[in-house]
């Protein structure tokens, strides 16, 4: 982490330009060891890190909701393009939580929108029902939660703002049943819009051979945990190609 203290910071009033609510994201799985030995390394001098009250790398606990019939999750699993994630996030350090719809539209952009709660976590209340309403292709009094996880993130933003990354670590999924904890895996996301160049985080990723790939930590979670009564083929080949690119790091 001595990696992370090198970075020149910058706090949160500082990123607005660079906070995309409407955005391309690209991902790209990788080993921890490969990303804070060689890639942070590489790219030190051209991008700032995020820092609030004193921390680089901070504590996250999220939960999905999805219906009955998994409508969110079978959208993924069937390669559709127009899809849906409901979730209510906490950022643990600073106690604050919102209540998130993605919705990535079929020309490949994401769209977020949320609103700060203080309910629970693991519960849709009947006053969060209007803004779901607005923003989901289905009743909000169906959905129920399915899987939580649990990380750590790095925010890095680069210099002249036209891109932001999250890196998320120690990615932990939880159920009702089980409780599956990583090892050694990062998830590098750039977030940026649609004409951005390419960065010089993408360019060091490339040098060492690190490839896009396809990643929701959802889709991945509820399979990794061995749900029962979900569609899960697809997702299956997909961790298993991860796996073998990242000698079992999930």
């Amino acid at each position: 982490m001595e990696i992370l203290q090198k970075f020149t910071s910058i706090g949160l009033d500082d990123i607005g330009k660079a906070n995309f609510m409407n955005r391309i994201d690209t991902k790209f799985p990788l080993r921890t060891e490969l990303l804070f030995e060689k890639i942070l390394p590489e790219i030190l001098n051209d991008y700032f890190i995020v820092e609030i009250s004193g921390l680089r790398y901070m504590e996250y606990k999220t939960v999905y909701f999805d219906t009955p019939d998994n409508m969110f999750l079978n959208a993924h699993h069937n390669g559709k393009l127009d899809r849906y994630k409901v979730r209510k996030r906490m950022y643990v350090d600073t106690k604050t939580s919102f209540l998130e719809v993605k919705h990535k539209n079929n020309k490949g952009k994401t769209k977020k929108k949320r609103i700060e709660i203080m309910t629970d976590l693991d519960k849709i209340f009947p006053e969060e029902y209007e803004f779901l309403s607005k923003h989901i292709p289905c009743n909000p009094n169906l959905l129920n939660p399915v899987i939580e996880n649990h990380f750590h993130r790095i925010t890095l933003v680069k210099k002249d703002m036209d891109e932001r990354c999250t890196i998320d670590c120690e990615l932990g999924f939880t159920d009702e049943n089980l409780t599956h904890e990583t090892d050694n895996f990062a998830m590098v996301e750039l977030k940026h819009e649609a004409g951005a160049p390419k960065s010089p985080l993408r360019k060091a990723l490339a040098r060492y051979g690190v490839k896009q790939s396809g990643f929701s930590k959802y889709c991945i979670g509820r399979t990794i945990n061995n749900q029962k009564g979900i569609k899960t083929n697809l997702f299956k080949v997909k961790i298993r190609m991860l796996q073998k690119r990242l000698n079992n790091a999930l």
